[in-house]
């Protein structure tokens, strides 16, 4: 319930001069946003008075008034940030959670782990006992000490006996991808399963007893069971053909992909995404809806099926085309920048040098 008036005011501006600083401030940062948390500083030196407010971890509203003005001007600066480079490592035993948080890795960058390897490896039916990891990853610091954010540079995760490897490269325009040691993207068409963190109920099958109904009947898709208000995940990029109840599906969703000839389908979900809407554009990833019981189910689970022209077919044995690799005119430092990075993920200690 505070606001930036209120706050100036305990700096000892009057009003009349605080309604003058929120409106100078305007034209860089609206101060009607300021948060809980957030804090205001006054400097007052021989050349005039001074204020910073900390907007996030990286950005500061800066105003000033010489002693020789009545105006204020402002502008935005770059705070200083700090960094320090670790490795994380486990062996998975209870769950991949367990393990990370045992490694030292918070549950934000332990979901950064799982989207890196999520076109490899489908964590909610892969997963072994004996299945490891490995993480370089930067903690990034504000000048006042705290934890912005935790960057996975490099990783490597050994499923089943096989190993994944992946380096973070910033391109020359300013995207940022993961790509295997080679050069290859990590991204492919479409994800190894639309929810992260669940187990397979029932498979692609041409004959099943189901479990509502009571008889022998196909199955032709892959049921993930999970608790209720799960996120579920558009697998690929495409847009929302139909939406809405549709007899046993429950509430249901069918993404048509850009290739025109892929579909995929979602059932027996509890709500949809707020804003989505049919004709919608969905991007890889995103949340379409959450995991319900809706239609003929007799627990929370998602049904997924994956259709090629209209059949259904089995998702679990789809293979799926990577994304670009590399361009070739970004090859040489492509390896300049990431062969370090893979060198220093072989290194034992739990900490680096800060940055």
């Amino acid at each position: 319930g505070d606001n930036a008036i209120a706050a100036l005011g305990r700096l000892e501006f009057d009003t009349a001069t605080s309604h003058r600083i929120v409106h100078a401030a305007k034209k860089t940062y609206a101060l009607r946003n300021i948060r809980a948390g957030q804090s205001f500083q006054r400097i007052n030196d021989k050349t005039g008075t001074t204020i910073y407010y900390n907007i996030d971890g990286i950005n500061r509203l800066h105003l000033h008034r010489p002693n020789d003005q009545e105006e204020w001007q402002s502008s935005l600066v770059q705070r200083q940030v700090h960094s320090r480079q670790r490795i994380a490592a486990g062996i998975i035993h209870d769950s991949l959670f367990v393990a990370a948080s045992n490694a030292g890795l918070d549950n934000r960058t332990t979901m950064n782990l799982v989207d890196i390897f999520a076109w490899d490896v489908d964590f909610a039916r892969d997963i072994r006992d004996g299945d490891s990891f490995r993480a370089l990853y930067e903690e990034r610091f504000s000048d006042e000490g705290k934890l912005l954010e935790n960057v996975i540079l490099a990783a490597e995760f050994t499923n089943q006996g096989k190993t994944f490897r992946a380096v973070r490269y910033e391109q020359t325009d300013g995207k940022v991808f993961y790509f295997t040691p080679e050069g290859k993207s990590m991204r492919k068409a479409y994800l190894k399963a639309p929810v992260k963190f669940s187990r397979i109920s029932s498979r692609f099958s041409t004959k099943r007893k189901h479990p509502v109904l009571g008889y022998t009947r196909a199955h032709r898709g892959v049921d993930y069971a999970a608790p209720n208000n799960t996120p579920i995940h558009a697998i690929g990029d495409g847009y929302v053909a139909e939406m809405g109840w549709k007899g046993g599906y429950g509430r249901f969703i069918l993404i048509r992909h850009n290739n025109r000839t892929h579909t995929t389908a979602y059932g027996h979900m509890r709500r949809y995404a707020r804003g989505l809407r049919k004709g919608k554009r969905v991007s890889q990833g995103e949340v379409i809806g959450y995991v319900g019981m809706s239609g003929l189910a007799t627990g929370p689970h998602l049904h997924f099926e994956f259709r090629l022209r209209g059949r259904a077919v089995n998702p679990l044995t789809i293979k799926h085309p990577p994304a670009k690799p590399i361009a070739e005119t970004e090859k040489v430092r492509f390896f300049e920048k990431t062969t370090p990075l893979l060198s220093q993920m072989e290194k034992s200690a739990s900490e680096m040098n800060w940055g």
